[in-house]
């Protein structure tokens, strides 16, 4: 069959020359992996939202000039880039992307009965047809291909060993023990994420360096809680949701949480989320589905609507239930024939369809900027997975100002489900009345920075109103209690925020902290901050990629045995001195900080008790 080739797209802005103009967020995330590849990391990871251009950054590598001078180090024809996603949309659009970008390129696409041609610059393929009948399909392209540059797109796919598999034939990933006797990969060991793990600390010594992998997506999570930390060595970039709305390559968000009286008790978890037939059979009712379009009308009327449901039965139901209202709506499913749905969305984007109701159709991969309402009737326990359904309502279009995003929470006493607040670190609990995202944040940021100690994951539903009474009465100087943080500690740690703890001391003419944090990898961070009495603060980083917290609090009380030794006895939780009662400048410094002195405080308590204030203030 003759080569498939992609066409540009029409009408995106350009340079002047064909290539899309860069945002500024998109040249920070070009010149971080630039960065990261000089200093000889080359399996990176690039997190960016849906809407931010992640396509437009990949496709920008090849004449980005730190990349593109380094590629050109390589003899011609042996600089080939390789594009693998898992969906065919996902195929075309970074296909069309990449000839946009990058005009005179030839850009061929490798998948099912389509074929690269041998002369391809870029080839975009689908990780089946790269793994089906034992790599056939790869091997053929690499003899004709020196794949330079490999791009996972919707990276958050590649820990699974599918992915794995291909990226040890592409060099980028040890085998390890996952060979069988004739150098074959061992699916069924290999698909043992601790094999990998154990794989890799030794395999950056002796990895070729003559490639670059890049993943690229708007949630480096799985919901079957792998980490990515088997793949990537680090987040070469990371773009937040709230920044890219706080900037305005994004909508902001206007959440309505609607509760029903449905139960979710009885619905059972797998890998990681709920049983999809059990939740299809919990929520799938009539009235539920009213419950829904009712919560349209009065938050969302006329608003261009992507409804997420359970299974092919449920959007189906969520249709009919809309269109015996009077609103046209569509269902539209893997099963639906692809010229069937490709005008079902072009009927969706011309108006004339008002709410599309998908299973797990338009999750990844989908450009429907004029959608500005995002129905969740299908409940989640995976962020990951909430973030990209909700992440299709939030692309800017002319006219649109935000996304109503309509959460129908179900009674689940037994799990915790995702909505709208966790797309912006926020207690996914918390209940949302129409408030601009933003606003509800800010609140909530100046609430937490007021009051360390205050455990959001303790108080269940509830709302900013809610909030306000409990922190009316919240005692702020109760210090927050180190749980999952190195049982055996020696030092006494504060913790200061979810998954970030310090320990805080005078050393030499000043004060220094250090900081026990888990990065978006799942991995641990150990940095240090020293405040001279005169002149600016200076951080470094000590350790990176600690892969539990017991070995993060290893690694930093080592440190501190043998890099800070005189501080060892200061800090110990067993310290003497920890008992006799606060010293006068202690009890000076507490009155400063507006803080309660209580009869019998101890030097032990007054300290805990100064570190959380000058930690709530950002002085340490």
């Amino acid at each position: 069959m003759a080569p498939q080739t992609a066409q540009a797209p029409r009408g995106a802005p350009t340079d002047g020359r064909g290539a899309p103009t860069l945002r500024p967020h998109q040249i920070a995330a070009l010149e971080a992996i630039s960065a990261a590849r000089a200093a000889g990391q080359n399996r990176l990871l690039l997190k960016m939202p849906t809407g931010t251009g992640k396509t437009v950054v990949f496709s920008a590598m090849l004449r980005w000039p730190g990349l593109r001078d380094w590629l050109q180090t390589f003899p011609a024809g042996q600089r080939s880039m390789l594009v693998v996603a898992h969906r065919e949309e996902l195929l075309d659009q970074a296909a069309a992307k990449l000839v946009q970008a990058n005009p005179g390129l030839l850009v061929s696409v490798e998948q099912g009965d389509r074929h690269a041609t041998p002369h391809s610059d870029v080839v975009v393929a689908s990780i089946q047809t790269l793994s089906a009948m034992g790599f056939r399909r790869l091997d053929r392209l690499q003899r004709s291909h020196t794949f330079r540059l490999v791009i996972i797109d919707e990276a958050h796919h590649a820990a699974a060993s599918t992915y794995r598999n291909v990226l040890v034939r592409l060099g980028f990933l040890p085998a390890a023990d996952a060979t069988d006797g004739e150098g074959e990969i061992d699916a069924a060991t290999f698909g043992d994420v601790a094999v990998m793990e154990a794989a890799l600390k030794g395999w950056d010594q002796i990895a070729p360096q003559d490639r670059l992998l890049v993943g690229v997506t708007a949630t480096p999570n799985r919901s079957d809680a792998v980490g990515l930390g088997c793949v990537y060595q680090q987040i070469a970039y990371s773009y937040a949701l709230r920044t890219a709305i706080e900037q305005d390559w994004l909508v902001p968000i206007t959440p309505w949480v609607v509760e029903t009286t449905e139960s979710l008790d009885d619905v059972r978890t797998t890998h990681g989320d709920f049983n999809q037939r059990d939740l299809a059979d919990a929520v799938n009712t009539a009235g539920r589905n009213r419950l829904a379009v009712n919560a349209w009308l009065e938050h969302a009327n006329g608003r261009q609507t992507i409804a997420f449901s359970v299974d092919v039965k449920h959007a189906h139901a969520i249709a009919e239930a809309f269109n015996d209202a009077g609103i046209p709506a569509a269902a539209v499913s893997g099963e639906t024939p692809k010229d069937i749905r490709r005008q079902m969305l072009a009927d969706y984007s011309a108006g004339s369809i008002r709410v599309i109701a998908n299973c797990m159709v338009l999750t990844e991969g989908t450009d429907l900027p004029a959608t500005s309402c995002i129905l969740h009737a299908k409940p989640t326990k995976s962020a990951t997975l909430y973030e990209q359904m909700t992440g299709r309502g939030l692309r800017i279009h002319p006219g649109k100002t935000e996304c109503v995003v309509i959460d129908l929470v179900d009674v689940a006493r037994r799990h915790s489900l995702q909505a709208s607040p966790v797309l912006y670190g926020l207690p996914p609990g918390l209940k949302t009345k129409g408030d601009d995202l933003r606003k509800t944040a800010d609140e909530l940021d100046e609430m937490l920075a007021k009051y360390p100690a205050l455990d959001l994951s303790t108080l269940g539903r509830v709302s900013m109103a809610d909030l306000r009474v409990v922190c009316s009465t919240f005692d702020v100087w109760t210090v927050p209690t180190l749980t999952a943080f190195g049982a055996g500690r020696a030092l006494n740690w504060l913790k200061t925020a979810e998954d970030v703890y310090r320990l805080s001391y005078p050393w030499e003419d000043g004060n220094e902290t250090l900081t026990v944090s888990r990065d978006l990898l799942g991995h641990w961070t150990l940095a240090a901050t020293f405040r001279p009495t005169q002149g600016p603060a200076r951080q470094r980083t000590l350790a990176t990629d600690i892969l539990t917290s017991d070995d993060a609090a290893g690694t930093a009380e080592t440190f501190v045995l043998q890099h800070r030794q005189s501080v060892q006895r200061l800090k110990a939780t067993d310290a003497p001195w920890r008992k006799r009662p606060a010293s006068p400048k202690q009890i000076a410094l507490l009155r400063k900080l507006r803080a309660p002195i209580a009869a019998g405080l101890t030097m032990g308590q007054a300290s805990d008790m100064i570190d959380l204030g000058q930690a709530r203030r950002g002085r340490r």
